[in-house]
């Protein structure tokens, strides 16, 4: 009678070293900063941890996590020292590597995680660093540490459709998953079927993303103008206005009401900025000057005191282009603020901004990321306005119609309004979380079973 070889057993390959595991890191780190924008690298974030991971899902506790440690920080590193010289003078780069190292000491959970409960079974394995990984970004988020692999994935539009179903966690799943597939792939050196899946299944999502791009039919049309700029607006707006702009979003806590209201009568533009008004507030100001009720900031920064109505109610503005909604800066790095207002009807978001300065406006780069995947994953338009970088427009696929580098000081767009009718992502929120905890529960249980012995 034939009998089938068992799987190949992760666990039973040979420990990685010390030695093999920092190296590893090295690699990885330096991948991964290419990956990440402002570089950008396509599609290099599908691969980029795998050797880290191949090294970590055969070490020994501690060197996996000196390994994942060493490779945010690498990253960060290789990041700063790419961009030294633009933006110096502000900030040391602490703060970013401080938010590299966390990331990075994070890794560790999933993949430590994943090697216990897939017990060298080669898809269990994937599975499990998928929905750990998914888990461990919620998590970090709840404790204000927030980051996602997702933002490697902010310039590849024809698979940001998928955030639409799954939500950016499900498109952080991908990334996750894909990376440790390569990984086992060459730990086994062979293909196998977990990575021959992921990359049939990528292959299809892009080719769905770009046949439904070449079929849109865009609606209505808005002009809308994002202001990069500390300082005087009045002339910017002006600029704006003479080249058509129906909407002008200025940057975060920029200007009083009275500012704000003046600047839209005297230009006759609509204009929705950032002001502090008992709290961190956007505001829309209309063409007559009437201001409406102001949108809170949901999630203050760091040692930002929170807005005396932090986000209740979360409110939209009634426009004669459909509702509007706002976002501030921070908010758009959770699911939340931009949910409720896709859920309140928003045909576009603004985003007043102002980032933590680092040298070579690092975390302008990586925060301004999220504007592509939060639009794709509501299928709302979202207009960015900082004050130094990475200010832009994107439309409801996620795809950047204009993009403000750090010398610019205006960028302006002609923008498709989006349905306002949000998508399944809008309605369910973080319920990808939950069916990545059901999915490591059921993992969980499963390797519990096979551990106990057999009467």
């Amino acid at each position: 009678m034939k009998t089938l070889s068992p799987p190949v057993a992760v666990a039973s390959t040979r420990e990685a070293t010390l030695l093999e595991c920092l190296l590893a890191a090295v690699a990885s780190g330096a991948l991964l900063a290419f990956a990440l924008p402002p570089f950008d690298v396509p599609l290099l974030g599908f691969v980029a941890l795998a050797p880290m991971m191949a090294a970590v899902l055969r070490a020994s506790a501690i060197p996996a996590l000196v390994s994942t440690l060493l490779t945010g920080i690498v990253a960060g590193t290789v990041m700063t020292a790419f961009l030294s010289g633009v933006g110096d003078g502000f900030d040391s780069p602490t703060l970013a590597l401080a938010y590299f190292a966390v990331f990075g000491a994070a890794m560790w959970f999933p993949l430590m995680g994943a090697r216990v409960l897939g017990a060298g079974r080669t898809g269990v394995i994937v599975l499990s660093v998928g929905a750990l990984g998914v888990l461990t970004e919620w998590l970090a988020a709840r404790l204000d540490y927030p980051f996602t692999l997702a933002l490697v994935l902010w310039r590849d539009a024809p698979l940001l459709w998928v955030a639409g179903w799954v939500g950016v966690w499900g498109l952080s799943f991908l990334v996750w998953a894909t990376n440790a597939a390569l990984a086992l792939a060459a730990t086994e050196r062979r293909l196998n079927a977990p990575l021959k899946a992921l990359a049939g299944g990528l292959l299809a999502l892009h080719l769905l993303g770009w046949l439904q791009h070449a079929l849109i039919r865009e609606g209505e049309m808005l002009r809308v103008a994002v202001v990069q700029w500390q300082g005087d607006y009045a002339p910017l707006i002006a600029q704006a206005k003479a080249q058509g702009a129906q909407l002008v979003v200025l940057p975060e806590a920029c200007c009083s009401t009275d500012e704000g209201s003046r600047w839209a009568r005297q230009m006759q533009v609509w204009l929705i900025f950032g002001a502090s008004y008992a709290g961190n507030a956007a505001i829309l100001a209309a063409p007559d000057g009437t201001l409406s009720e102001p949108y809170y900031k949901m999630y203050p920064f760091g040692g930002e005191p929170p807005s005396r109505e932090a986000g209740d109610p979360v409110r939209a503005f009634p426009s004669p282009f459909g509702t509007l909604g706002a976002v501030i800066c921070y908010d758009t790095m959770f699911t939340e603020p931009c949910r409720r207002q896709a859920l309140n009807g928003a045909r576009l978001i603004a985003v007043p901004t102002f980032d933590p300065y680092v040298p070579g406006y690092l975390l302008h780069h990586l925060h301004g990321a999220m504007t592509t995947l939060r639009a794709a994953e509501h299928h709302v338009p979202l207009a960015r306005a900082e004050d130094r970088a990475a200010s832009m427009i994107v439309d409801a696929w996620g795809r950047v119609l204009a993009y403000a580098p750090p010398d610019a000081q205006l960028a302006i767009a002609d923008v498709p309004l989006g349905s306002g009718r949000g998508t399944l992502a809008s309605r369910v929120g973080d319920g990808y979380v939950l069916l990545c905890l059901l999915l490591a529960a059921g993992i969980g249980y499963t390797h519990r079973r096979r551990e106990q012995p057999q009467p």
